[in-house]
Order: structure tokens, then sequence, then C-alpha cells
């Protein structure tokens, strides 16, 4: 199979099937309801939800709760949830089930101090047998695909993530995706796509690639290098959410003024059923700052509209700069 054609056929990660091969990551503030409906419509093969602690849901926190919700129209969807209690991940796992969500990914890959400090996130790269205990857990009380992303390793001293990965697959999990960079790299430095291209030599459950993904050939690139099954982009989607039309089309391709307007207006009724309009507003501003960067005039147009509250005179705004 060429790599044109394997990239654009189906995907199965246990029973579920996805379209192709370009996968919306999970991000913190980004990949709510809103956003991955903008990407689902930009042709997305799989969207990812923001991940949700899991000792929120089980302690019933209204806020937690209301992450797990979704549109029809986005599937196949899957959830991240994080944490490091073994009782806590079982249960939320149930929770999230029982909203009929296609997939449940484990977050080991978070670099974030907070998330990190109390044990969750790329933390767990450190505590193999608790590891072993979550996989488990959570996989007896699991029908649907259960997932693992990962960070390489906490530092580059030690890539944990190659027994980590192992231990999924010997335990039943589905798929692991690999951020190719370590904890203490955070989000600086390059990936190294290398250490996908090992992980994908060593199991045989489809490992997903993530790191430096910003554009459609970039997705290309890791698949041909690596062999990677399937590759995940988390900022590249951000700004640029037609990242997935152009994979699927296979060429380059960027919405002309008028067609990036409908697109940021259709993103703001999005953004104000989710949020209502104030909070909506606010929410957008980063979405809106993207999608005029290299555009004449696009820092005079985001000196302004970052100062504006007033939906009327944004909405003009816009209208008038996108013309």
């Amino acid at each position: 199979m060429s790599l044109d054609s394997k990239s654009l056929s189906p995907l199965k990660i246990g029973a579920l099937k996805i379209p192709h091969r370009l996968i919306l990551a999970p991000m913190c503030g980004i990949t709510h309801k809103a956003f991955r409906r903008i990407c689902k419509e930009q042709g997305a093969g799989l969207v990812m939800n923001q991940m949700v602690s899991a000792r929120a849901l089980v302690m019933g926190d209204k806020k937690s709760k209301a992450m797990l919700s979704y549109d029809e129209s986005e599937r196949p969807v899957g959830l991240q949830v994080f944490g490091n209690n073994p009782d806590d991940l079982e249960e939320a796992a149930r929770i999230i089930q029982d909203t009929g969500i296609d997939l449940i990914d484990l977050n080991m890959g978070c670099p974030a101090k907070k998330i990190v400090d109390d044990g969750g996130g790329s933390a767990l790269l450190n505590q193999f047998s608790l590891v072993r205990k979550i996989f488990e857990r959570m996989r007896k009380v699991l029908k649907i695909p259960f997932t693992v992303k990962m960070r390489a390793g906490w530092d580059d001293r030690c890539y944990q993530a190659f027994d980590v990965a192992k231990l999924a697959e010997e335990c039943g999990l589905n798929g692991v995706t690999l951020h190719a960079r370590t904890r203490a790299q955070g989000y600086s430095g390059q990936a190294d796509w290398g250490l996908i291209k090992k992980m994908k030599q060593e199991l045989t459950i489809p490992v997903i690639g993530n790191g430096d993904v910003e554009t459609y050939d970039d997705a290309y690139r890791m698949m041909e290098e690596t062999g990677c099954d399937a590759v995940m982009t988390g900022r590249g989607a951000s700004e640029t959410p037609w990242i997935f039309k152009n994979f699927v089309d296979q060429h380059s391709w960027k919405p002309d003024r008028g067609e990036l307007k409908n697109l940021i207006l259709r993103q703001y009724d999005y953004f104000f059923e989710l949020f209502g309009t104030e909070s909506g507003i606010k929410q957008m501003r980063k979405h809106l700052c993207l999608y005029s960067k290299g555009l004449p005039g696009g820092a005079e147009f985001r000196n302004q509209v970052v100062r504006m509250d007033d939906w009327t005179l944004l909405s003009q705004t816009i209208q008038n700069f996108f013309q």
C-alpha cells in the first residue's frame, strides 16, 4: 500500500473505525465541543476532547461533567482522562463510557507543573507498577477502545515510554500515542521522530505519532519516516484547522478572506452556544488572532479586536477586515 493510500485509508483502533489517519490532539482550553465541531467540518478523522480529571468526575464536579458533552456530528470522538488513583480512574472510565463516547485515552504526557506535582500526566512514567494497576482496572470496565498518550520519557536520561507502551499492549490497550518529546522539554526543542519509528517497530497495536506536525506535509512526512499508523496534530490544528482538509485533499489550501470570515463567524456561533456571548468572545480571541496572522493589516486588526467586548462592534470589524 502506498503512503498516500495508507494515509487516507480507514484506521481501526479496537472496534472503532476512523476514516483516515490525521487526528485532532486533546488540548486544554482548546478542544472543547465548539472547536472540535470546526475541526470535524474541516475533515478531522478523529477528534479528541480536552483532558478531564478522573477525581473531579468521581466527586460529581459539574464543570467537569459538562466537559463530557459532545455533538453526534463529531463522531468518531474520543475523550482523555487524567489522574493517578486506580479507583478514581476505574470509576471515571465507567462514567465516561456511559456517555456513549467512542474512545477513552489516558493522559501520561502532560508536563504542566500542577498536573505533574499531583502525580498525573507525565509523572506516571515514573510509576510502572502503578500504571499496570491503572491499565488493568480501566481495561476491566471498558468495552470501548482504550488508548494511552505519553511523552517519550521524564528526561533524556531515560525513555520510559517504551516499557510503558509494551505494558499497554500486554494489558490489552488498543493503541499508543507518542509525543516524541520528554517531560523536561515541555513544548520546546524538536520532537525526535526516531523514537516514534522505534516504538512502531516494537509494538503490534497501532502507534500514533505526535510532535511538530504543523502542516499536512509534516503529517505525511511523519508517516513516511516513522511508519506510524496515524498522526496527531495539536498546535497545527489550533492555528489552521483546515490542515485536515489539506490532508484529505493532498494539497496545500488556505481559505481566502471571504471563506475565512465565514469560518470565523460560524465558529463564533458554536462558541456562543457553548459559553454564552460574553465568555465566547473572550474564548475566541486567541483563534481570531491566529487566523489573521500574515494578512495585510493583521497587526492593527488584532490590536483592535482584543479590546472589544461588544458583539455588534466586533462582528462589524470582522466583516470589514475579512471582506
